[in-house]
């Protein structure tokens, strides 16, 4: 019986695997994942206003033709106006044959010169005195605020004399020729 306890015993030690291993030693939990944040798409970033349009632009011009008994060459007097600005009046040639001194450009109602330039109706706007000058190749008045190519009063259609000064005002007319759009 001795030998039947101990066979027992070293049965019963067989089944539970033998001699006892240490304990395994914890394992460190898996780290957290990261957080995830809400995938929401970017906001598109709101588009530039578009840009401003240029601005318009006119441009006219008044063959000028001596009026009879004038003495003096044909010329084209010019006009360009950017929106907002005034108008820049200039011309492509000069009036050969004008002498030293002051005149006037006066835009007249009437659409055509009839057959001498004070049948160009009665003066509608834009008196532009300018001096002439020896040596002179062309007329640069500058900038007029009195006229405007486009709108209400444009001078585009009326008729364009040229004048001799008498105390100031516009006198007698030299040469004439009807505003058109270029």
């Amino acid at each position: 019986m001795k030998h039947t306890a101990i066979l027992m015993s070293i049965l019963a030690i067989a089944a539970c695997g033998g001699k006892k291993s240490a304990p395994a030693q914890p394992k460190d939990p898996d780290p957290d994942p990261p957080p995830v944040a809400d995938k929401k798409p970017a906001p598109e970033p709101e588009p530039a206003p578009p840009a401003p349009p240029p601005p318009k632009s006119w441009h006219a011009q008044a063959e000028l033709t001596p009026v009879k008994g004038t003495k003096l060459k044909a010329t084209t007097v010019t006009f360009a106006q950017d929106e907002g600005h005034p108008v820049t009046v200039a011309s492509t040639g000069w009036f050969d044959g004008i002498k030293a001194g002051k005149y006037h450009l006066v835009v007249h109602e009437a659409a055509a010169c009839g057959p001498n330039a004070t049948k160009a109706g009665k003066a509608m706007a834009g008196d532009i005195p300018f001096t002439a000058a020896k040596a002179t190749t062309s007329l640069d008045v500058g900038q007029v605020d009195a006229i405007q190519l486009d709108g209400d009063g444009a001078i585009v259609g009326h008729t364009l004399v040229l004048h001799d000064d008498k105390k100031g005002k516009a006198g007698k007319a030299l040469a004439c020729g009807s505003i058109a759009s270029e």
